[in-house]
């Protein structure tokens, strides 16, 4: 995805204002923690789930993709919104000075291909906010990385997008998610996403009757954001998994990126 495609692709998420209000504010990024990211990554064997992001990418918030040893990927599905078609194996492009990954495509929080501890670090990039069980898909996350290894995890803050109406997930309901192997054809926060969803910042989405068709083959798409987050939960539900927030960091304009290594089990 070139920088066109990226623009577009913000566009469709966030909205028109937002995106010029980005532009318009955008810097070099030194205030960024961009050291402390590129230690937990470089020359090292990663995963990403989603992407290629491009907030990875030379020009992006944190530019990671040339500091990699090895990256693989994993997406749920052989067509996505996102990527467009996709073909398993060795066919994962994310930097031209980087040969392929492995593509896997499967869903994150079912990686039983991949083995225990196989991974130094993991990446996700405004990925979690579309999974119904957001803790079942860090639990695995959790068990692909080596002791000490490292999972770098960014979230929209809702208070910057179209779901700035809708309250913040707690961590009781993402447990109780969870405890009822949610699956990820769920639609059990459609209707609070139909009532508070504010269009205007999501023109990409059209009216709220084509949002709503749209919306409902979720599955398909995974376009709904099922869960909200801040800054507060993106902790308390890294540490409720085993993991243990290294850097939790708020970037403009949306951006909630977390660093964390992995700790003691809990579920």
């Amino acid at each position: 995805m070139g920088r066109l495609g990226a623009a577009l692709e913000k566009i469709r998420h966030y909205g028109m204002p937002y995106y010029l209000r980005q532009t318009m504010r955008r810097s070099p990024y030194p205030a960024l923690s961009h050291g402390r990211y590129v230690k937990c990554v470089e020359g090292m064997k990663g995963l990403e789930i989603g992407g290629p992001s491009p907030v990875f990418r030379k020009d992006g918030l944190i530019p990671l993709y040339d500091f990699v040893g090895q990256l693989d990927n994993c997406n749920y599905g052989e067509n996505t919104v996102w990527e467009g078609h996709l073909t398993g194996g060795r066919t994962f492009k994310y930097s031209d000075n980087k040969p392929p990954g492995v593509q896997y495509l499967c869903e994150g929080g079912d990686l039983s291909e991949i083995s225990d501890g196989g991974y130094d670090f993991i990446l996700s990039s405004h990925m979690l906010e579309h999974s119904a069980n957001p803790l079942k898909i860090l639990k695995s996350w959790h068990r692909l990385l080596r002791r000490g290894g490292t999972l770098i995890l960014l979230l929209p803050d809702k208070n910057w997008t179209f779901d700035h109406k809708r309250p913040v997930t707690t961590l009781e309901h993402l447990i109780e998610d969870f405890d009822a192997d949610i699956g990820e054809d769920d639609l059990t926060h459609l209707p609070e996403i139909l009532r508070l969803h504010d269009l205007s910042r999501d023109p990409g989405a059209g009216d709220l009757e084509m949002f709503k068709a749209r919306s409902e083959r979720n599955f398909e798409n995974r376009c709904l954001h099922q869960h909200v987050f801040d800054k507060a939960l993106v902790g308390e539900m890294l540490r409720e998994v085993g993991f243990e927030p290294q850097l939790l960091e708020l970037h403009q304009p949306l951006h909630i990126s977390s660093i964390a290594s992995v700790g003691r089990r809990r579920l």
